[in-house]
């Protein structure tokens, strides 16, 4: 919904990517302010956006190093927090319920205005192919 939230972390953090130290903390304090109100699906993806935006910035400043140091920040950040969340949900298998609809009545909607675009589009070509009298 808001792509540049997950752009140019450092900057919005106003931190330097030249120290582990600096950019671990900052991942962290980023991580619990997330997750102050609870856990949700939503927040748990928008966690690996902040790791991955950050992890952008520090390869284009030439920190590619920084990036295992985000990545293990990331995944122990999840085991000591999220894990028990994770499991009661179902585990990371249960995502899909929020990302992808299962509704049948969807899928014929969708396929029913996938033919009714078919048919305009068949309609226009009609036209434009037809010779003028």
């Amino acid at each position: 919904m808001g792509p540049n939230v997950y752009r140019n972390i450092a900057r919005q953090l106003n931190i330097s990517l030249h120290s582990e130290t600096v950019v671990t903390d900052a991942f962290l304090a980023v991580a619990a302010q997330i997750f102050t109100a609870g856990v949700t699906w939503g927040k748990v993806v928008s966690l690996y956006a902040v790791a991955a935006g950050l992890a952008v910035d520090c390869v284009r400043q030439a920190q590619p190093a920084m990036v295992h140091a985000i990545v293990d920040c990331l995944g122990e950040f999840v085991r000591k927090t999220l894990v028990t969340w994770l499991k009661r949900r179902g585990g990371w298998a249960d995502i899909t319920k929020c990302v992808v609809n299962t509704d049948p009545s969807l899928r014929s909607h969708w396929l029913v205005a996938a033919i009714c675009s078919f048919g305009h589009f068949l309609k226009a070509i009609f036209f434009v192919l037809l010779p003028e009298r």
